[in-house]
């Protein structure tokens, strides 16, 4: 894996960070980018050791409500693991996450989630953090305990008028 710094692109103020690897397509993430996920890292790593363990990987799926063994997250964090720490570090779990990937639902799914979720009166693609605390806390917290819900949506950035913008998180992360 060759990570490259952080640089300048064309005279813009934009900050990039490239992971490339050998036979992978060139990702090029936006400083805004590396933020929110550097956010979602933190939010995982519970023990604030700087790397994903196996139970903190463990601990996350089953939110995801994916029932894994431990062999099975030996042999995730091995295909993950680089540099052979047995822990998945940020530059390594951004190479993840700058991957495209295969999902069993599509944007647009999503996209029709988030807006059943919004109040009708909200503009479009924006959501409150207090209806999506409440969506999340009904929908979710039999797979996420309520500590985890209110920790994410403390670490999600609404806009001067108070909204959390999904389709731009939604963009950010899937592809189509």
């Amino acid at each position: 894996m060759k990570v490259s710094p952080f640089s300048l692109h064309s005279g813009t103020r934009v900050l990039a960070f490239t992971l490339a690897k050998e036979s992978d397509k060139m990702t090029t993430l936006s400083e805004h980018e590396i933020k929110e996920l550097r956010e979602v890292f933190d939010l995982m790593d519970r023990d604030r050791g700087g790397a994903l363990g196996g139970e903190e990987v463990k601990q996350l799926m089953e939110m995801l409500g994916m029932k894994v063994r431990d062999d099975e997250i030996e042999a995730l964090i091995a295909e993950v693991d680089k540099d052979g720490s047995g822990e998945i570090d940020f530059e390594e779990f951004l190479l993840v996450m700058s991957k495209p990937k295969e999902l069993p639902f599509s944007k647009q799914d999503v996209i029709r989630a988030f807006k059943l979720l919004a109040n009708p009166d909200d503009p479009e693609g924006l959501i409150t953090p207090e209806t999506l605390e409440k969506a999340l806390l009904k929908y979710c917290s039999h797979k996420v305990p309520e500590d985890e819900i209110l920790r994410l949506l403390h670490n999600m950035d609404a806009n001067p008028q108070g909204y959390i913008n999904y389709m731009e998180k939604i963009n950010m992360y899937m592809s189509k």
